[in-house]
């Protein structure tokens, strides 16, 4: 479960530029601020109300910092 969390960007199967911010929305329960917002470094999430974050891909750095901090795993790399 957690053997992606501890890889490094080089071991990773996929290059960091080829991969895209999806959010499952199925996974997040869309009943509060998201948390993930806050940590974005470059504001590339936002919502509005509870809804589900929207993603800037252009400003997405893809750092992954959202996606390990999201307590439902509703935002994911890939």
């Amino acid at each position: 479960m957690f053997s992606n969390f501890f890889k490094k960007d080089n071991e990773n199967s996929k290059d960091l530029k080829d991969m895209t911010l999806n959010v499952k929305i199925n996974r997040c329960p869309q009943n509060h601020p998201c948390p993930s917002v806050r940590v974005c470094p470059v504001g590339a999430l936002t919502q509005k109300g509870y809804t589900a974050p929207v993603v800037d891909m252009d400003k997405c750095i893809k750092c992954g910092k959202c996606s390990r901090f999201c307590p439902m795993r509703a935002l994911v790399l890939e």
